[in-house]
Order: structure tokens, then C-alpha cells, then sequence
């Protein structure tokens, strides 16, 4: 099961503030040549949808959703502020 912890909800809902996103849109995990990255993107119907204060934040496809079992979605504090890690 992936899970997501409340500061990387909280960091995740910041990061579509801060790019003035869209309400439909919300941060996909995809998988880029050594590791992952997230991007804005549009809920399609079989993803796995993570919502944080009322608002969808996080999509996983179902490839991701499987590749992501047994990981966590976490932040930790940097000189530049918090940063999203994957555990």
C-alpha cells in the first residue's frame, strides 16, 4: 500500500497553490530514467486519487499505483524549506 503522510499532503497542496493550478488538476507521479517526478495533470478515470483539504492533490495511475506499493510519500526540512521524499 502506498501511503502519504500529512506533511507531504500539506506540501503537495502548496506546490498547486503555488503554480496556481487548476481545481481539476492535481500532481501525477510519473516515471522518468532514474526515478520519479511529479507533474500537473488531469484525474483519469482509473486513477488512484489521494485528496487533502477538500482538493485532489496526488494521481497514480495504475502502473504507478503498483510500482509505488509498500512506499511512502513523506517531507523532510532542507535549508531551502520542506521537500518531498519517497521511502
Amino acid at each position: 500500500m502506498f501511503t502519504v503522510t500529512k506533511s507531504a499532503l500539506d506540501r503537495l497542496s502548496w506546490k498547486l497553490a503555488h503554480k496556481k493550478a487548476a481545481d481539476e488538476m492535481a500532481m501525477r507521479f510519473a516515471e522518468k530514467e532514474g526515478g520519479w517526478r511529479l507533474r500537473l495533470d488531469c484525474q483519469c478515470p482509473d486513477d488512484t486519487v489521494f485528496v487533502h483539504g477538500g482538493r485532489k492533490v496526488l494521481l497514480l495511475d495504475r502502473a504507478v499505483a503498483r510500482a509505488m506499493t509498500n512506499r511512502t510519500l513523506d517531507t523532510r526540512n532542507t535549508a531551502g524549506g520542506p521537500r518531498l521524499t519517497l521511502r
